[in-house]
């Protein structure tokens, strides 16, 4: 199994940061939250602090776990950790991303996320 570690982050206006992936490889071209794989020995809220740095340019601080859940894809099986954030330095850069944006949360189901993501968006779209 891949553990893999997002974060759902609001800005002041109640907007939630969404990424969309580029060409290549598994999700290509789809929504997702910012974060990533998990590495040896790493702490599935330290991934996520490392991920947002290297991928957004950004700090964050880790409010609360808000669930722990798996997808199957066809050839292999994800550990998801969705985190509530805040960042607390910089702001957000495209660099591995094709596109980000900040979407109210009702507007979250106007876009195409990653399967394993579908399930959050519902809830998130739905204010929970």
């Amino acid at each position: 199994m891949i553990l893999v570690s997002a974060a759902i982050i609001r800005n002041t206006a109640g907007e939630i940061l969404i990424c969309q992936r580029g060409a290549g490889g598994s999700c290509a071209f789809l929504w997702e939250f910012p974060g990533g794989k998990q590495e040896a020995g790493e702490t599935a809220a330290d991934c996520l602090v490392r991920e947002c740095r290297e991928e957004l340019g950004i700090e964050i601080d880790i409010v609360a776990l808000i669930e722990q859940t798996s997808y199957t894809y066809p050839d292999n099986k994800i550990g998801l950790s969705f985190f509530a954030a805040q960042i607390t330095g910089g702001v957000p850069q495209k660099s591995v991303h094709q596109e980000i944006l900040w979407v109210r949360p009702a507007e979250l189901l106007q876009y195409q996320f990653c399967p394993a993501d579908t399930e959050i968006v519902g809830r998130l779209a739905q204010g929970e």
